[in-house]
């Protein structure tokens, strides 16, 4: 119990730590990159390459045998969730991991936020998702899989092409004076995301970072504890960022804005649970895994973001509105 506990608040610790010096919230990626400041989105691309490499090795690794291998692709869940799971990020104005790491930077309202995630996977877990599985769990239902490389090769191929491409793009910071540059948030959430790896595998672990289940195994009386403590110790990695760092401001919501983080907390945590991952399940780890399920359900929830903004009127963040008309910037 003591190196299950260890390793969980480790890992937490350090993905806490590098989310909020990033600011790394996967909704406001998206916004931001709407509206011509793609620094975030451009974090989290070179933070999941570099995570699929230090994956990749650790694979290779001996004690690495129990470490999941790749999620099966279930298209109709994949898809369904990752929608309302985008749908949810424009309602509540964060992603899940968002919620984690602002509640520890002092945004109290989150709180409310992540009562709704939990209270929307408990109310659809024993709902059963349709449609076929296309692609068994296991190394072949991911890109490396498919294409018959070695994931080594395809992770290393695939930083190598971003790094090469990325030359040309600015080192612009995520969004504060006090965040880092997207080039050393990525850095970081890579590093992040394959410790997590890591550390779950010396925990004898199956998964990386992930908050999916966790509510449900409290609930049923067998509490996922290494998930569990890792979502908890990430807020206090984030709480250690913002007061050491900047960031850090106590604050409460409108009664508006609690209604808004509830609701969408509650798409939030159902549409991670009828996805099989959300933002952190699927959008890190399972981007370093490379799934095929993973990248589905990610473009899934960027057009859930770009859909409902738009059926909204909301405009993207850092776009100028014309005299009289107001938008809403990501939290």
């Amino acid at each position: 119990m003591v190196l299950v506990l260890g390793t969980a608040v480790a890992a937490g610790l350090v993905l806490g730590y590098v989310l909020q010096r990033s600011r790394l919230c996967f909704h406001a990626a998206v916004d931001r990159a709407l509206g011509r400041h793609p620094s975030l989105l451009q974090a989290w691309a070179l933070g999941v390459l570099v995570a699929a490499l230090g994956y990749a090795v650790l694979v290779l690794l001996p004690g690495t045998e129990g470490l999941n291998r790749g999620l099966a692709f279930r298209p109709v869940g994949n898809v369904v969730g990752g929608i309302l799971i985008g749908i949810g990020m424009v309602v509540a104005q964060s992603c899940i991991t968002g919620l984690f790491f602002k509640l520890g930077a002092g945004m109290a309202g989150a709180s409310v936020g992540l009562l709704g995630w939990g209270a929307g996977e408990l109310l659809v877990r024993g709902i059963e998702v349709p449609g076929p599985t296309l692609l068994d769990g296991g190394s072949g239902a991911t890109l490396p899989g498919l294409v018959g490389l070695p994931p080594v090769l395809v992770a290393g191929l695939l930083l190598a092409t971003f790094l090469v491409v990325a030359r040309r793009w600015a080192p612009g910071t995520t969004g504060e004076p006090w965040a880092w540059h997207w080039r050393g948030a990525g850095l970081g959430l890579g590093v992040a995301v394959s410790t997590a790896w890591a550390l779950a595998a010396v925990a004898d672990e199956s998964f990386g970072a992930s908050s999916v289940g966790v509510v449900s195994s409290v609930a049923d009386g067998a509490p996922d504890t290494w998930h569990l403590v890792l979502l908890l110790a990430l807020v206090v990695g984030s709480l250690v960022a913002a007061r050491t760092s900047g960031g850090w401001w106590l604050r409460g919501e409108t009664g508006r804005r609690f209604a808004g983080l509830f609701a969408g907390g509650l798409l939030l945590g159902a549409g991670g649970w009828v996805a099989g991952g959300c933002n952190l399940g699927h959008g890190l780890s399972g981007m370093a895994q490379l799934n095929v399920s993973s990248m589905v359900v990610v473009t899934s929830m960027a057009m859930g973001v770009v859909a409902t903004r738009r059926a909204l009127g909301r405009a993207p963040a850092g776009v100028v509105h014309p005299v009289g008309v107001r938008g809403r910037s990501s939290t």
